[in-house]
């Protein structure tokens, strides 16, 4: 439970500007139309899908279902019009997301890194 209030603690020390760059970081650099930030037990950090909270709770559930397939900490789900990602940021960070386009290998590490660094994690 600590590592969500150390990210609400930094992110209340962030501008709405720097908040707002951050989301456009996402939307415009790595065309995320949709994502979803939340805990490893499923609590919300922050997001834009509708009902973020209740898919928060669901998304590690998601994850592990997944990591029975195959273990990894990088999901890419292809359904018939969207994309999915799902990502382990740290241990206790999930990142859930629906891209515009397909992304590359280096683009996931850069959204990876970009969310520790903008989350101080």
């Amino acid at each position: 439970m600590r590592i969500i209030e150390r990210i609400k603690g930094f992110l209340k020390t962030k501008s709405a500007d720097e908040i707002r760059n951050f989301k456009g970081i996402l939307t415009k650099r790595y065309g995320l139309r949709r994502y979803l930030y939340a805990t490893s037990e499923g609590l919300p950090i922050m997001g834009n899908f509708e009902k973020y909270e209740e898919l928060s709770a669901k998304t590690p559930e998601i994850f592990r279902a997944l990591s029975e397939l195959e273990a990894s900490d990088r999901y890419i789900i292809l359904g018939t019009e969207k994309t999915y990602l799902l990502l382990r940021i740290t241990p206790e960070v999930l990142l859930l997301a629906e891209a515009t386009k397909k992304l590359s290998q280096e683009e996931i590490n850069r959204i990876v890194d970009e969310t520790k660094r903008e989350f101080g994690i």
